[in-house]
């Protein structure tokens, strides 16, 4: 090869885009872990199935761009305002989240939802790939995760909701 350039250095970021329908409501503590109490994940889910919080169902679409070499990414996640009143897609700008052995972003009160979470994350391989909005109680003993991901307990983003949620 002439020029003495390595092939790694022609690798380009890795871009795609994912819709992902959050199906699934989870009640969680200020620690990021799962809250077991039953009306607690009853209230979750009458709450963000109201008119003005509509997330249950709601189809969440990021795009991404990964450069596995530099770790250079960057993501925006569109999705219906939450306030069924309101018929606009919101783009959310995502910022990534420094976790081992995933993909992570995340947007942590936008502007245009601030009572919420974003997140989206996915193996490094590019696939398991998730879609959440936690939506933030102020002054309750819990807040409510809503996500296409029907486990989302068991890996570093519960982590990182618990030291941020603070």
């Amino acid at each position: 090869m002439a020029g003495g350039f390595g092939e790694a250095a022609l690798a380009a970021p890795v871009e795609g885009q994912a819709s992902l329908q959050l199906k699934h409501v989870f009640a969680t503590l200020q620690t990021g872990q799962q809250d077991q109490k039953p009306e607690d994940v009853a209230a979750c889910r009458k709450q963000v199935s109201s008119p003005n919080s509509r997330y249950l169902g709601i189809t969440v679409t990021t795009k991404y761009s990964v450069d596995p070499q530099t770790l250079i990414m960057s993501a925006s996640s569109m999705l219906p305002s939450p306030q069924a009143t309101k018929p606009v897609m919101l783009t959310i700008k995502l910022s990534p989240l420094g976790i081992d052995r995933q993909y992570a972003f995340g947007a942590f009160r936008p502007t245009a939802m601030p009572n919420t979470y974003v997140l989206y994350s996915m193996g490094t391989d590019f696939k398991n790939k998730q879609s959440s909005i936690l939506v933030l109680n102020e002054g309750g003993n819990f807040n409510c995760l809503v996500t296409s991901n029907p486990s989302p307990f068991n890996g570093g983003l519960s982590a990182k909701l618990g030291s941020d949620q603070k």
